[in-house]
């Protein structure tokens, strides 16, 4: 099945054919620089040194290259220094093929141990202290640097379509904000199959979906292992199969070793933010699906209907949530036209709430029923500590500063590259705008 299909990706904004070509050939291709909430861009290569502060935190700033993704650097820092992981947060989550500079925090760590810290693919590029420590979502967005490479079309053509596709995106308003391929695993997109068991309160299966699904990029070691479980259930013998850098297989193999009936304690031996993150991404990939629904029933995404919800922008991030009425659409549509709302399409939770009789709701029960998901779900009784609220998230984001910088011939790998740069609010994923500029295999992206 289509990988984009299956992670409910299913149209594109634009008509206009896309380039083609690759992502991240080399880890330079693709560089993500947080921008904090007053604006600031933490650019990559600069150094901020130990700055003065006070508080029981330390603010630092990290700077990794592709060896890591964010819980997996996490894990390495407080392992080189000692200390719990559960001392550190960040503001998100960043992508793990790429060269990402961040925020993170850390409890009762001084600044000179942190600046003095050397681990593989990681540098601290500055650090202070602060009696605020940093939170998930404390940050404006992030700012990208991106090339394509591979490109087989001439560098005039190549300009032409890029061109044509960014005109396409304003003019609609923006792209789908789905969520993209990061969200559910490169390697292995599983994480909202793992979290839709948990929903359905199917504790075994979820954990054999996480533990023994094979995917086809994985190393032939890590298959034979999966292999071996899902055909045996012996979980001390899968543990010694696992090689070593499956971290997370392996806790919860040693306490499945122990326990053998206890899928739920297995799934606590993660750290708290994955097993979130199997719900979220759950919920993450019902959000994709009703957006593809709304494009589906010739709705618009640009514009309200009454029933539908709108969110109010300020600085490019949403603020307040509108339902819309017969009453107040003509200013809600106005207020869009002006890029100071947006649609709002529902990430459901178990507080989630919908006009009756809309035809917002239709779609939402109707992908609810295909799934066979209930609204009560997201409490998950068995494990309330991953109980999901519900919120509401814009259906279209247009890039503020999205450039294409230059087209050229590629002499290092051949045929044509193609170099943009763009901001976008947090939450949204350059993967999906890249989508519509490429519109070429997803495992290219």
């Amino acid at each position: 099945m289509d990988l984009e299909f299956e992670l409910g990706m299913r149209f594109f904004m634009t008509k206009t054919p896309g380039v083609g070509g690759r992502l991240r050939f080399k880890l330079e291709d693709f560089v993500v620089e947080e921008v904090t909430p007053e604006g600031e861009v933490l650019q990559r290569g600069v150094n901020w040194g130990i700055r003065e502060g006070e508080g029981d935190y330390c603010i630092f700033i990290v700077e990794r290259c592709g060896t890591y993704d964010t819980f997996e650097m996490i894990r390495k820092m407080a392992r080189a220094l000692r200390v719990s992981r559960k001392r550190f947060s960040y503001a998100g989550v960043k992508d793990k093929r790429a060269i990402v500079v961040q925020r993170v925090s850390a409890w009762r760590v001084d600044p000179e141990t942190i600046m003095s810290l050397r681990t593989r693919g990681i540098v601290v590029r500055g650090a202070w202290c602060s009696a605020e420590e940093v939170k998930l979502g404390d940050l404006w967005g992030n700012f990208f640097r991106v090339n394509v490479r591979e490109i087989r079309l001439p560098v005039s053509r190549t300009e032409e379509r890029i061109t044509r596709v960014i005109e396409e995106l304003r003019a609609e308003g923006g792209m789908p904000n789905f969520y993209g391929h990061q969200r559910f695993g490169i390697t292995r997109p599983v994480t909202h199959m793992v979290g839709l068991k948990l929903l359905k309160g199917e504790f075994r299966e979820a954990a054999m979906e996480f533990l023994s699904r094979i995917y086809p990029e994985e190393s032939e070691e890590a298959k034979e292992a999966r292999r071996y479980l899902a055909e045996t259930m012996d979980f001390k013998g899968a543990l010694k199969r696992f090689p070593n850098h499956l971290v997370y297989e392996r806790a919860m193999l040693n306490h499945l070793m122990k326990l053998p009936n206890d899928f739920v304690g297995a799934f606590r031996k993660l750290p708290r933010g994955l097993i979130l993150m199997f719900v979220h991404a759950a919920q993450s990939y019902i959000f994709n699906l009703i957006l593809s629904e709304r494009k589906k029933f010739d709705l618009p995404l640009n514009r309200v209907n009454a029933g539908d919800f709108a969110v109010t922008l300020r600085n490019g991030l949403p603020e307040s949530v509108i339902l819309v009425d017969e009453g107040n659409v003509d200013r809600v549509n106005y207020l869009i036209e002006w890029g100071r709302a947006a649609l709002a399409l529902p990430i459901v939770g178990y507080d989630t709430t919908l006009p009756s009789g809309s035809l917002q709701e239709e779609i939402v029960r109707r992908v609810l029923s295909e799934l066979e998901i209930r609204l009560d779900s997201f409490k998950v009784k068995s494990m309330p500590e991953l109980a999901a609220r519900g919120n509401f998230r814009q259906a279209l984001v247009n890039p503020p500063t999205l450039k294409l910088l230059r087209v050229s011939k590629d002499r290092e790998v051949g045929g044509v590259m193609a170099s943009l740069y763009f901001s976008l609010p947090k939450g949204s994923y350059a993967t999906c705008l890249m989508r519509e500029i490429m519109k070429t295999d997803p495992t290219k992206y």
